[in-house]
Parts: C-alpha cells; sequence; structure tokens
C-alpha cells in the first residue's frame, strides 16, 4: 500500500470547565468531548524524494511546517528512527480556530495513518503519548470515542451513553485564539473565575462574547428560542434541535456571512479502523 486516505472528524466540547493553571503553564480541565460527522479528509501518500510535504486546500499559510500535520509526521519519525517521506494533501472542511478540533483531528490522523502505512507497529497508547506533545486535544481524537476529559485533556474515560441529537453550528467567520483566551483567563480576579465556573457551563463563553460584542448581541438573541452553546474557546456557537422548520426561524437571524452546518454525533471515529 502506497497511499492512505482518512476522515479526521471534528469534536464538539459539551461543556468546558478550566480548573487551575499548572506551574508548566498548561491548565487543568474538565470537559465532555462529542464526536460529529464534519471531516476534514486527508491523503498520505509515500515518496520517493526524501522530504515531508503539507498541501492544503487553503493556501500556503498552513502548508509544510506552518501545520502541524508536519510535526507529527517529524515527531513520529524522531520516535522511531526512521525517515518517512511522504506528501500529504488535507481539504479543510473544519473552520479554522473554531473551537471543533480540526487541526488537532489532522494530526492524530497523520500519526495513525502513518503508522498505519509505513508498518510501524505502535499502539494506540503510544501514539496517544507522541500526540500529548503536539496538543491537548489529539490524544482523544486517537482515543477516537466520545470522552470525559481531565488533566490537560489527555485522561480520557469513555462516555458510553449514546447520543443520537442532532446540531446546528454556526460559524461566524472568526478567528479564536486559544491561547489568547486562556491569557484573559488567567488574568480574571479568583472570584470572577469562581464565579464563571459556577454559573456557565463553558468558562470561556464570557471571555469569548466581552471580545466580540457583535457577535455577543447575535448569540443574546438566539438564545432566546434555542439554548446554544460555545464549542471550545470558540469561535463556532451550536444548540441542539429536533425541529428542522424551528432552526430555520433560527438561520434568518443570523448574518448571510455566517455559514452553519447540521451535524449529527458519531458514537466512534473512523480513524480507529486504522489502529490495532
Amino acid at each position: 500500500m502506497d497511499s492512505l486516505k482518512l476522515d479526521c472528524p471534528a469534536k464538539l466540547n459539551l461543556n468546558l470547565s478550566v480548573l487551575g493553571k499548572r506551574t508548566d503553564g498548561m491548565h487543568e480541565i474538565k470537559t465532555q468531548f462529542q464526536l460529529i460527522n464534519l471531516f476534514d479528509r486527508l491523503l498520505i501518500k509515500k515518496t520517493s524524494s526524501k522530504s515531508i510535504s503539507v498541501k492544503t486546500n487553503l493556501g500556503s499559510s498552513i502548508e509544510d511546517k506552518n501545520n502541524i500535520v508536519f510535526s507529527a509526521i517529524k515527531l513520529l519519525s524522531d520516535h522511531v528512527g526512521k525517515d518517512m517521506h511522504c506528501e500529504v494533501e488535507i481539504i479543510k472542511n473544519i473552520p479554522l480556530g473554531g473551537g471543533l478540533g480540526g487541526g488537532s483531528s489532522n494530526a492524530a490522523a497523520a500519526l495513525i495513518g502513518t503508522n498505519f502505512l509505513f508498518k510501524l507497529g505502535l499502539s494506540a497508547q503510544e501514539l496517544m503519548q507522541l500526540g500529548e506533545k503536539l496538543g491537548a486535544d489529539v490524544p482523544f481524537f486517537i482515543y477516537g470515542k466520545n470522552a470525559f476529559a481531565s488533566g490537560i485533556g489527555e485522561i480520557l474515560v469513555e462516555e458510553r451513553k449514546h447520543i443520537d441529537e442532532k446540531y446546528l453550528l454556526l460559524f461566524p467567520q472568526i478567528h479564536s485564539s486559544t491561547k489568547e483566551l486562556f491569557s484573559i483567563w488567567d488574568s480574571l480576579k479568583k472570584s470572577d473565575q469562581e464565579s464563571i465556573l459556577i454559573n456557565e457551563e463553558n468558562s470561556f463563553l464570557p471571555i469569548f462574547l466581552g471580545q466580540n460584542q457583535d457577535i455577543k448581541s447575535i448569540f443574546q438573541e438566539l438564545c432566546k428560542t434555542n439554548s446554544f452553546k460555545l464549542s471550545g474557546t470558540g469561535s463556532t456557537i451550536f444548540c441542539v434541535y429536533n425541529d428542522i422548520n424551528e432552526i430555520e426561524k433560527t438561520l434568518k437571524k443570523i448574518p448571510t456571512k455566517w455559514r452553519h452546518s447540521f451535524c449529527e454525533p458519531l458514537q466512534c471515529s473512523p480513524l480507529l479502523t486504522y489502529l490495532k
């Protein structure tokens, strides 16, 4: 086998609480991850040229060394002491900076796919440990099952309950910086942090809305008829829906430049096909 096509799923954070900051600068969190059927597509091909190349449909700003997939393959290569020359093409459908874990899912797919294609024989646990070096969400996407997460996101307990709710996702078309929002969280008074933890399902919702007043007014309007949540540190907001006609009314309230997507839950990731 010389090539492999992989579907990289997105995730929603059904809730997210920041519990504290560690001495290494990382944050202790508690969250519930839910996989959904919104996918990036990743194609890995072995190549005779002695290099790793990563191309996307979004242009050069996130290609080659600027892409986490390059870092993932390089990390795996260094770990096993073997050069893995390949070309990677990524079709991005998951919004960048949307709080849906697109980059982390791509990195997980790169580790799993390269491990499979080059017959390296690493276990899921070994890949998860490598993934943690790339980003806090990467181990979850290698784990590939809906889960409650703690630690920095790497301690995972499977959510065995079958979820069949449908989700409406709204994309405000802005890039939300996880690093920036954590920095703002750290600058808050302890009493303000505690108040947010008591009153909000997602610790970042008031911070995100405070940074984006135009989105805040739309969010408040939407919440009059639906219970919207923020995924991760944003910018994607979402709600559960049952009645498509009711949702059509909701869509009339959003700006024309916003994208939207109707998604359903996944019980497990298609990436698990390529793990032993």
